[in-house]
């Protein structure tokens, strides 16, 4: 305890001082008392004494001095439980030894409670504060654990960080390598020893597929202590309430830790949201069959956009388009030559007219179909375009040829186009391509069209265009003004071993040209179509005004429902300018949805479908992995348990002399005046003299 003075200490006397003189002044004479005895003299001394006291005091006060205190306070260690409540601890460990491992750590916190601030912590794949196990988590993710722990408790004293887990991880990175700052005292849980079972290992299939499609399923299987063998696999389509067995085969199990991988080839039949399951034979004394069945989805759409390219003769252009195309499932290309054309578009959402209208063919029967359609065009020039047909077809560019003379044109991107984006290393690449073949005259662009590349004409880049697009109200058309293409593809191939560059712009144009406009005025999606359970299932839903403005001022509402007939309502959330719903309690299963609200007293409505199904990934590895867990230990310089030993953890917590209480030391500093008993301290000195100045007689 400190005093501390807002004036020089030296002005203490002058309280003394006062005290005295007020003391001196009130009891200098004795006849102040009708009662004298011999003991008077003394005791107006006392009275006086009392006074000066009490006035030296009180003006002691009038300097306002503080009293600064010290305080210390102590903190104990915080001692974390992290504990695997992932279904692997259940598959893999027996209900004997389970039982009694619990009995022991409960014990062992709660002797660590007298010492210790317990946190509890339940981990999967996320890590919750819970002090209850079920051990249902689907995934194990260690590293998020760590990683969590370690940010929650940043800069608090934790002695330690009790870490029970099979090491099994099957998700996030590898917990070895993630940075971690206090001691983990890990608790091996499971068993290291390989199980006799057979499982399968992976399915990988297409989450999308397109009708009539033939689809790979690759599966991965895998037994162990099942040697010479032989177990039976198939495929079913389940129905909602049926299974139609699609394929089987019969495979030999070659040793006593076996891994294979065998595939079959189903067809997608029909549109929509398709479930399958892959099944593989059971055995005795399999650890679990919980691994033995895999279930999936498969959606089947049927929009595949279909592009006609209508030549004038065959040309490595037409193979080089045609290349891209037929990597991209969104889209099914038709070629036809212009002496064999086919004069119905509606299948189609593109025409790509090569070298049309030619010298030799004005190709009058493609363009008349175009003129009683709105189909977006791509008009593709060459050595046998005739440019004065052109002219009159289209109005994207004006070319007026000069000669019958060709300029080399090499592309050079237009750095102000912005219809859609290029990669930069597509924009570089486009800088070596080799020049096409461009006729020599003048070119006029009109106000609707945008340049994407320009003619570079040796060292100078030019205003004419070798790409450009037209954007006009109802439709799209782009032309490109050069023959040779397929020389920008061998060129990307050579210089880079891909043609990833001559893929975008190709594969960017048509996109950008097939693109379908969504003219709805209510829409509504999830953030994709296949779940896995527990993963949250995100609805968006959009609403437009007659000006295709978004609003949400209706409610909208939200009915979703499973094959067997289930109904979950939901009343979608309002956000910025649009609708939102979030869930992730749906159980396993195919689900369509449909939402609806009422705007302009129209009801409107809007619908989807998507799926759910089960995660896997704890029945896949049920070997537990100790070795981690002693790593983890070493790295943290902490200690490794078996579960059998668990009660070790408590002496080796409790013994370790660098977990110890934090002592904070604070101070406070408050006026003195504050201080009751100084307070009543002063009333007693006043009330003392009082009661002897009344019982002397005094006045």
């Amino acid at each position: 305890m400190q005093l501390i003075f807002q004036y020089p200490i030296w002005f203490i006397l002058f309280c003394l001082l006062l005290g005295g003189i007020y003391a001196s002044l009130l009891y200098v004479k004795n006849n102040v008392f009708t009662l004298e005895t011999k003991h008077t003299n003394k005791i107006i001394f006392g009275l006086a004494l009392l006074r000066f006291l009490s006035a030296s005091t009180i003006a002691f006060l009038l300097l306002s001095p503080f009293i600064k205190k010290k305080q210390v306070d102590k903190i104990q260690p915080v001692l974390v439980l992290a504990h695997d409540n992932s279904e692997s601890i259940k598959l893999n460990w027996n209900k004997e030894d389970s039982a009694n491992y619990i009995n022991k750590l409960n014990s062992v916190l709660t002797d660590l409670s007298k010492d210790f601030e317990i946190q509890y912590f339940a981990f999967d794949e996320e890590i919750k504060a819970v002090d209850t196990l079920d051990f249902k988590g689907k995934a194990s993710d260690l590293s998020n654990a760590l990683e969590q722990i370690n940010g929650t408790f940043y800069n608090q004293n934790v002695g330690a960080v009790i870490f029970a887990s099979d090491g099994i991880y099957n998700k996030g990175n590898n917990p070895y390598y993630t940075s971690f700052d206090f001691p983990l005292y890990t608790i091996a849980l499971g068993d290291t020893n390989i199980q006799t079972d057979a499982k399968i290992m992976f399915v990988r299939n297409n989450k999308l597929a397109y009708l009539d499609d033939k689809l790979e399923i690759e599966i991965g299987l895998q037994a162990n202590h099942l040697a010479n063998k032989n177990y039976a696999v198939s495929i079913s389509k389940i129905g909602k309430n049926s299974a139609q067995k699609l394929d089987n085969k019969t495979l030999q199990i070659k040793n006593d830790f076996d891994e294979q991988e065998t595939s079959f080839i189903i067809n997608a039949s029909s549109v929509g949201i398709h479930k399958y399951r892959v099944s593989l034979q059971e055995f005795e004394n399999e650890i679990t069959t919980k691994n033995n069945y895999y279930d999936f989805y498969i959606e089947v759409i049927d929009n595949r956009q279909k592009i006609l390219l209508v030549a004038n003769a065959p040309h490595p252009d037409i193979a080089a388009i045609k290349s891209v195309v037929e990597k991209n499932k969104n889209y099914e290309l038709d070629i036809q030559y212009i002496n064999k054309f086919s004069a119905n578009l509606d299948p189609y959402s593109l025409v790509i007219v090569h070298q049309l209208p030619a010298k030799a063919n004005r190709g009058n029967s493609v363009f008349n179909a175009i003129q009683k359609t709105n189909i977006p065009v791509w008009y593709i020039t060459g050595a046998s375009s005739n440019y004065n047909e052109l002219n009159t077809i289209q109005n994207a560019c004006n070319i007026t040829v000069k000669s019958n003379s060709n300029n080399d044109a090499s592309p050079a991107f237009n750095t102000n186009f912005s219809s859609f984006n290029l990669s930069e290393s597509t924009i570089n690449a486009f800088k070596d391509f080799p020049p096409l073949q461009t006729p020599f005259g003048s070119y006029q662009i009109a106000n609707n069209t945008s340049v994407c590349l320009l003619q570079k004409i040796g060292t100078v880049v030019s205003d004419y265009p070798i790409l450009a697009f037209q954007d006009n109200l109802n439709k799209r058309n782009a032309i490109l003004i050069g023959d040779g293409l397929w020389r920008w593809k061998m060129y990307d191939y050579y210089e880079n071993g891909t043609t990833d560059a001559f893929d975008e712009i190709i594969e960017k144009t048509i996109n950008y040209l097939a693109l379908k406009g969504d003219k709805r005025k209510f829409r509504i999606n999830t953030n994709k179509n296949n779940f896995y359970e527990g993963e949250k299932v995100i609805f968006e839903a959009e609403l437009y005004n007659d000006n295709y403005e978004l609003i949400n001022t209706p409610e909208v509402n939200i009915l979703i429902k499973n094959d067997e007939g289930n109904e979950f309502p939901f009343a979608m959330t309002k956000t910025a300018k649009a609708y939102l719903y979030e869930t992730e309690s749906l159980p396993i299963g195919n689900y369509n949805y449909t939402a609806s609200t009422t705007f302009n007293g129209k009801k409107l409505t809007a619908s989807g479908a998507f799926s759910i199904e089960a995660l896997q990934l704890e029945a896949t590895q049920t070997q537990a992995n100790h070795t981690l867990l002693q790593q983890l230990a070493n790295k943290t310089n902490g200690k490794y348990y078996l579960a059998k030993n668990v009660e070790n953890v408590k002496n080796d917590i409790l013994n370790n002399e660098n977990i110890k209480p934090l002592l904070y030391e604070s101070s406070k500093t408050m006026p003195i005046i504050n201080l009751y008993g100084l307070f009543f301290a002063i009333i007693f000195l006043l009330a003392l003299e009082w009661f002897i100045r009344k019982w002397l007689g005094g006045y």
